[in-house]
């Protein structure tokens, strides 16, 4: 990690990933066997929002969804150490324009999973440390980190719960800078950036008319670039609820209180912004499946001044839930940036599930870092097989070997986030789609993100993103895997994605992807795929290089 630049900040942080990282230590050393598994592809930074007034470490719905008291042959603990190596033959080895190299670039990448699921303590851990060697070109060989853990303890029996978690991922730094559909390239536009959280929270009922629920979240995030702050947040949440003397009208009083530290930058000053909400709410019943919210309230912060300014907030929504297979739901607010917004639309076929999302929010974080747990795509899968597989733990197993088996990406993204030196109001719109049949499945996930600085810098320290206002980014991919045999599939994979500015002379990138391949097992315990890819990438920034690349991978994958 780079040294600080004028904060400390760094220093400051070190308590908490070294608290989380003993945290995972104690809590897997424990475990004494180890068990053969199939083969699982390394699971990347799943996507999600961090917004004021909301927890930094989201519902972990992968574990709600696995209650421990219901039945499962699984064992407690589960421990899949795995070894991959993958040969990358390509045209185009350094990503240029003219005067193009080919090359072969070399991966081995050991790698171990971690599944807990005791009485209580729920958790998933997947590490995998990539090597990468370059036969030819300018790039230097380099080692990279990838990290997806969270988990939950249950320290008092239905009290006192500690939610823990730690990503580190390869991030974009410019937006309309190179980027590339794999991170072997050293495109010279990304950096290891890594995010670890603890999040204790206590509940239950105050004299038996009411449930309350307190939470305090922690989290650092920290990059090996010296142009991009560490940012560490402090969050107290709270909520009472409860009924009232009409059966359909409850109520609940919630509020929220924020610190946020964006470290120093070159001449970027280090940043502490602070964000205070209490507000009101009353949700009505109309119907069994039906119901109606409203809110009101005040929030005070500085996200646009060097004083804290405080307005009122008003909000109303509504909640539909008309089969279990079905929901809709949507609330919209009055906020100081303007009007914010939580909706989902979600319905799932015996055999498919659709799914539609869009909030507004601040955004403090990539967005990515966010939420916590396998992602999208694994979560609409996961549902998909309710019926067919009532036992979650089985199900989960289920599904991740099917995902593999297809070579699908459980955290799939239509869009790469970026890094930013300072929050951020952001919209973002997913559609995602998934058809499974007995030989055949395709993936669609669409997305649309709207960013705007919301910051008091002075303007021309935030570099590109200040001057352009508004950055869209809007993509999508599809992906369509057949069983060929019992042992073997083919996968075909085809995605783009397009940034644009708000500048007057517009900045533009376009990166676009297609794969095909097959995967097959070579044995009980090893996995081999074979895949061609073509990726093209041109902007209209003169500082941008275009390319075209062409590249045969080839990779085997062995479990213990």
């Amino acid at each position: 990690m780079p040294m600080d630049t004028g904060t400390g900040m760094k220093t400051k942080a070190n308590w908490l990933v070294a608290t989380t990282g003993a945290l995972c230590y104690c809590v897997a050393g424990p475990a004494m066997a180890q068990v053969p598994g199939s083969v699982i592809t390394p699971i990347a930074t799943p996507s999600g929002q961090n917004v004021p007034g909301a927890a930094t470490v989201p519902n972990l719905d992968p574990l709600q969804d696995r209650p421990s008291d219901e039945p499962s042959i699984a064992r407690a603990w589960n421990i899949v150490p795995r070894v991959t190596l993958t040969e990358t033959l390509t045209d185009n080895i350094d990503l240029t324009t003219t005067d193009k190299q080919s090359g072969l670039i070399s991966q081995l990448s050991p790698g171990i999973r971690i599944d807990a699921r005791t009485a209580r303590l729920k958790m998933f851990f997947d590490y995998q440390l990539n090597a990468i060697a370059y036969s030819s070109g300018t790039n230097g060989n380099q080692a990279q980190n990838a990290l997806n853990a969270f988990g939950r303890l249950e320290a008092i029996d239905n009290w006192l719960f500690l939610d823990f978690g730690g990503q580190i991922t390869q991030q974009v730094i410019n937006q309309f800078g190179q980027q590339s559909a794999s991170n072997i390239y050293n495109t010279g536009n990304t950096t290891q950036t890594s995010t670890y959280n603890l999040s204790p929270f206590i509940k239950g009922q105050l004299v038996g008319e009411a449930d309350y629920f307190l939470r305090y979240n922690a989290s650092v995030t920290t990059s090996t670039d010296n142009n991009l702050s560490d940012i560490t947040l402090s969050q107290w949440l709270g909520q009472i609820k409860g009924n009232t003397r009409f059966q359909n009208l409850n109520w609940a009083i919630d509020g929220s209180q924020q610190n946020t530290n964006y470290s120093q930058v070159g001449l970027l000053p280090a940043q502490d912004y602070n964000d205070s909400r209490a507000r009101a709410l009353l949700s009505y019943r109309l119907f069994p499946e039906f119901r109606l919210s409203g809110s009101g309230g005040w929030e005070s912060n500085n996200y646009q001044s060097v004083d804290n300014e405080s307005q009122g907030t008003y909000g109303a929504g509504f909640d539909w839930t008309p089969t279990e297979r079905t929901q809709a739901r949507g609330f919209w607010e009055h906020r100081f940036f303007g009007v914010g917004h939580d909706v989902l639309l979600s319905h799932r076929f015996p055999l498919s599930n659709i799914r539609y999302t869009d909030t507004k929010n601040v955004a403090l974080i990539p967005y990515q870092f966010t939420n916590t747990g396998l992602g999208t795509v694994y979560d609409q899968y996961f549902q998909i097989f309710a019926n067919l597989i009532p036992d979650p733990v089985n199900r989960d197993t289920y599904v991740r070997n099917l995902l593999n088996q297809a070579g699908i990406a459980p955290n799939t993204q239509a869009i790469n986030n970026y890094l930013a030196n300072r929050p951020q109001v952001q919209r973002n719109q997913q559609l995602s789609l998934v058809l499974f049949g007995s030989r055949n499945a395709i993936t669609f996930i669409a997305a649309r993100s709207d960013s705007q600085p919301l910051t008091r810098a002075p303007n021309g320290l935030e570099g590109i993103v200040s001057e352009a206002g508004t950055v869209t980014q809007q993509g999508y991919t599809v992906s369509y895997s057949h069983r060929l045999t019992p042992l073997t599939g083919l996968n075909l994979i085809g995605g783009r994605q397009k940034t644009k500015s708000g500048l007057t002379n517009q900045i533009d990138t376009t990166l676009t992807i297609y794969q095909i391949g097959v995967s097959t097992r070579l044995g009980a315990k090893t996995v081999g795929a074979l895949n061609a890819r073509h990726q093209d990438f041109n902007g209209s920034d003169l500082t941008t290089t275009p390319y075209k690349e062409n590249a045969l991978i080839a990779s085997v994958t062995m479990v213990f």
